[in-house]
Formats: structure tokens, C-alpha cells, sequence
């Protein structure tokens, strides 16, 4: 059986988003980025589509943002869109901008789907690269492979997933401490040096994630993100 072509958008085309737009073109769906000129998009039709990826980072107008994408999203009331928001674990943190954003996107649609997307790795974003050389205190780490997080959002657009809250991090994560020096070791950079023991700190789990999309991720364990 043939695979039937979705129209599908994506606000915020950086690193992640043009992973999926790649990804998802590549199995034949027509995929437009969104710009912040709200009138544009719809003039062209853009937000007529199966599903819309809301993919960007935090920022001053970010509520707005938000607001803005679910209204124009609102007036297409013959398509039943599927709205994907990609939040952050940093929700567990009380960031009160993330918590804020969750709480509108719920509002403006209760069958949002919000991805809690953890710290994203992998290619040239390598963990320890960005503090050589600083002291800081070691910890848990909490990542997740960006081919991973573009397997999760097809396979969330795949099988319409609706009202739903995932978690979204590798099953095997480390310590700071032993990724940051594995990795300092193979790439050649300076090590991260470290003060403090590491916290005793319950890791975020995709268990439930992996239950109900039957998704097994790429990159389990984060010393392997960059084999």
C-alpha cells in the first residue's frame, strides 16, 4: 500500500526543523517552513495542512508567537490539523516560559501533542565541546540525539497521535563527567574539569513514549552519539 503524501509545516527551520524537513521530504510530503509574517503564510496556504511542527526556541515574543501560529491554524476549520509542540525538559526545572508556553498551547488546543525534548546532541554539537577548559559541577547528563528527535516527530505525524506529553531523551544517558572526558579524548579538545560529586537526580524516561509509538531510538546511550 502506498504511502499517502502529507502537507505538513514547520515554524522554526534551524537545526532540528530542517533535519525533519529533509526527512520528511524525502518520503514524498510537501513541507513548508513558516516565517513570522503570519499574513504571508496564510495567504499562500501554508497553514492548510495535516499537521504544523512548532519547533522554536524561547524569546521575548514567544507567547505571541505561539498565540498568532493556533489562531491562524483556527480559521482552517475544515482541516484537522495536527499541532506538534516541541517544548523542553527544562519544564521539570520550572522555566517559567516553557511551563507558560505548555500551558497555552493546551489552551488554544487541548490535542496538542507536546514533545519535552532533552539537551539536543549530536554532529557537530558534541557534550564538553562548549565548556573546555571551565570548571563546573558534574551531574547527570540528559540528551538526546537530533536523528532521534526527528524519528519521534514522523512517527508521531505517522500515526496521528493527538493529547499526548512525551518525554523525549536517550534511554542510557552518563554522567557529565565521563561523556565530557570521552569525548574531549576523541575530538582533541580541552577537558572540562569538575567540582562536586554528582547529584543523586531521578533521569527523565521515555519509557511511555516508546510504549505507545512502538518507537526504539537510533542512539540509546549518549557515549555512542557520535560512532
Amino acid at each position: 500500500m502506498s504511502r499517502k503524501k502529507k502537507k505538513i509545516a514547520i515554524l522554526g527551520c534551524g537545526w532540528v526543523g530542517n533535519a525533519l524537513k529533509a526527512k520528511l521530504e524525502a518520503l514524498g510530503d510537501e513541507v513548508n517552513c513558516l516565517c513570522r509574517d503570519i499574513n504571508m503564510d496564510t495567504l499562500v496556504g501554508f497553514y492548510n495542512c495535516d499537521a504544523l511542527v512548532i519547533a522554536i526556541p524561547p524569546s521575548n515574543e514567544y507567547l505571541d508567537v505561539i498565540e498568532d501560529v493556533y489562531f491562524s491554524v483556527s480559521l482552517n476549520e475544515a482541516i484537522d490539523t495536527q499541532m506538534i509542540f516541541l517544548s523542553s525538559t527544562s519544564f521539570y526545572d520550572d522555566k517559567k516560559i516553557i511551563v507558560e508556553a505548555e500551558e497555552l498551547a493546551k489552551i488554544k488546543d487541548e490535542n496538542t501533542i507536546i514533545l519535552r525534548l532533552a539537551g539536543l546532541m549530536g554532529y557537530d554539537r558534541i557534550a564538553g565541546k562548549y565548556t573546555a577548559g571551565e570548571t563546573i559541577k558534574d551531574g547527570p547528563t540528559n540528551y538526546v540525539h537530533r536523528d532521534d528527535v526527528v524519528g519521534v516527530i514522523e512517527s508521531v505525524i505517522e500515526k496521528r497521535i493527538k493529547n499526548k506529553i512525551f518525554n523525549v531523551i536517550a534511554p542510557i544517558q552518563s554522567t557529565k563527567k565521563e561523556l565530557f572526558r570521552q569525548n574531549s579524548e576523541k575530538f582533541g579538545f580541552e577537558e572540562t574539569h569538575f567540582r562536586g560529586e554528582t547529584k543523586d537526580v531521578k533521569p527523565h524516561s521515555s519509557e511511555v513514549l516508546c510504549e505507545v509509538l512502538g518507537y526504539e531510538f537510533s542512539k540509546k546511550d549518549v557515549k555512542d552519539f557520535w560512532n
